[in-house]
């Protein structure tokens, strides 16, 4: 779905600055966070910084084309509902995933909530599939080589926590992203019709909505046209 917002001085995979304990670190503008004014940076080094916003400075460099962070890589091989198990004070304990975070998984063990680090988990039963951090890479780079080849050399990629939308195209961030869940879960031709559908956005303009002109576009560059199959029940 498009997001036709005005369009922000510094935008989602903008290289920039800031000074860290009078170091200069430059790194990606990852996300920000409006209502704290504070945004998410990932550096060189790929490690991500929280910073306020109005210490960001743009340095013109080159944007980032994917945001795939090792955080991304790490929860990736995770599920909701997963079996799992893990060490406190030497004793192991077992549990089920019930939410997925950025650094850590909500494990529950039988009453009692754990914010456990990825790094700590092991499966109880190995799950038949493949690599999560692979299955995003091998996504990202068909995204990007479609993203390519109609245009959009200088819009980035990301991936986003939602079950309510398969993609959405930002337009003030040139900025197209794919669900995870639909990325580490669906098959590689309804994945392909996503990107193809928010490249579509993206070329026919914020505008466009889901009508005639969108349509036209999706139709010439091979999306299906329909609004319906981007959309997914909340949950």
């Amino acid at each position: 779905m498009p997001d036709t917002a005005p369009e922000r001085t510094l935008l989602i995979g903008d290289a920039v600055c800031f000074v860290h304990r009078q170091l200069t670190l430059h790194g990606h503008l990852l996300e920000r966070q409006s209502r704290r004014r504070f945004a998410r940076v990932i550096d060189a080094e790929e490690r991500v910084w929280k910073i306020p916003e109005a210490r960001l400075t743009a340095t013109g460099g080159t944007r980032r084309r994917v945001l795939l962070t090792p955080r991304d890589e790490a929860r990736a091989d995770w599920r909701l509902g997963d079996r799992v198990a893990f060490e406190n004070a030497g004793m192991p304990i077992h549990g089920e995933i019930v939410k997925l975070n950025p650094k850590r998984a909500q494990v529950r063990c039988g009453e009692a909530l754990w914010n456990v680090p990825y790094p700590m988990l092991a499966p109880i039963h190995a799950a038949d599939r493949a690599a999560g951090a692979d299955r995003l890479r091998t996504v990202a780079a068909m995204a990007r080589e479609c993203m390519d080849s109609h245009g959009l050399e200088d819009w980035t990629l990301a991936f986003v926590e939602s079950r309510r939308r398969l993609g959405d195209c930002q337009f003030r961030d040139r900025l197209i992203r794919i669900a995870r869940h639909h990325a580490l879960e669906d098959s590689d031709e309804s994945i392909r019709d996503t990107v193809l559908h928010e490249i579509a956005h993206a070329l026919a303009g914020p505008e466009a909505g889901h009508g005639p002109l969108w349509k036209t576009v999706a139709r010439r560059i091979g999306a299906t046209p329909m609004a319906k199959a981007y959309e997914t029940d909340a949950g």
